[in-house]
């Protein structure tokens, strides 16, 4: 069993070594760990490059792709059986890939792996911790990790750092920029069709909050609208997942109805009738 750690990154400076350092300071070694830059116009590189002896660094030319191209370009480097997405300002628990290994070798069919994460700020200190870790290992079918996905943790039972996927599934699935900001949601509501899944409830990843994330620099307006339009795109799609029942289908709707009273509450706020205007056919869906 091989695991690939790939870190797709752009402008990352501020980040990208501690994510890197959890990376290499695995128990159980990753086989590789590939950094996938977006033609970073920052020192993100030269940090990367202090460790050349160690990763594989790709340079897209063409960057910046988005965010979802960015790791769909990463995975595609990737030669290992298993393959982590850690993004650039997330990090690793050193026994993240230890006790990935011990319980896919106990379940050799399975080819999904999570673990839940701590939420981190900007110097690595714990913000909040998630309540359900009990440290069992539990197997779901792809029914029940939707619906464990949806209901358990907040907002998920866990996030992208964290996860293990086989490179088969990557065959059959694939992260869909169509999907926006929730593209990551998107993939493990899907995953389930090819695989049941496994996760080890322990927090062995975190996830950072700062105000310089993909969702963070947004201003809140902006992404409620944008969640509004990922959250349609849910519901226009919802019926090609055979997985889905009524629940969880309910769970877009309500998710959609809240964005939608936030951007009509924003437009009256501000007086700015545009922002309904231009959203009408995603709050009347």
């Amino acid at each position: 069993m091989k695991f690939s750690i790939v870190i797709p990154c752009y402008n990352g400076e501020k980040f990208i070594e501690r994510a890197l350092l959890s990376a290499l300071y695995q128990t159980r070694a990753a086989d590789e760990i590939i950094i996938s830059d977006d033609k970073s116009s920052d020192n993100t590189i030269d940090i990367c490059k202090k460790y050349i002896n160690k990763v594989f660094i790709h340079i897209n030319e063409n960057g910046p792709s988005g965010f979802v191209d960015a790791w769909n370009n990463a995975i595609n480097y990737a030669s290992g059986d298993f393959i982590s997405i850690l993004h650039q300002d997330d990090i690793l628990n050193p026994k993240f890939l230890e006790e990935a290994e011990i319980a896919l070798s106990s379940n050799p069919d399975v080819k999904h792996f999570f673990v839940p994460c701590n939420y981190i700020d900007t110097n690595d200190t714990i913000i909040r911790e998630p309540e359900y870790c009990t440290g069992e290992t539990i197997r779901y079918t792809g029914k029940e990790y939707i619906n464990a996905y949806q209901n358990i943790g907040v907002p998920h039972i866990h996030r992208c750092p964290g996860v293990l996927t086989h490179r088969d599934i990557f065959k059959v699935c694939k992260y869909r920029k169509e999907a926006g900001h929730i593209a990551d949601d998107d993939f493990f509501y899907r995953v389930g069709q090819y695989t049941d899944i496994l996760g080890v409830l322990k927090p062995l990843a975190s996830y950072r909050e700062h105000n310089l994330s993909e969702t963070g620099h947004l201003q809140d307006y902006m992404l409620v609208e944008r969640l509004l339009h990922d959250y349609c795109y849910q519901l226009k799609h919802c019926g090609e997942n055979k997985l889905f029942t009524k629940k969880n289908i309910d769970y877009f709707v309500k998710l959609k109805h809240k964005y939608a009273k936030r951007l009509i509450g924003y437009s009256i706020k501000d007086k700015n009738f545009s922002l309904i205007k231009n959203n009408l056919k995603y709050i009347l869906l």
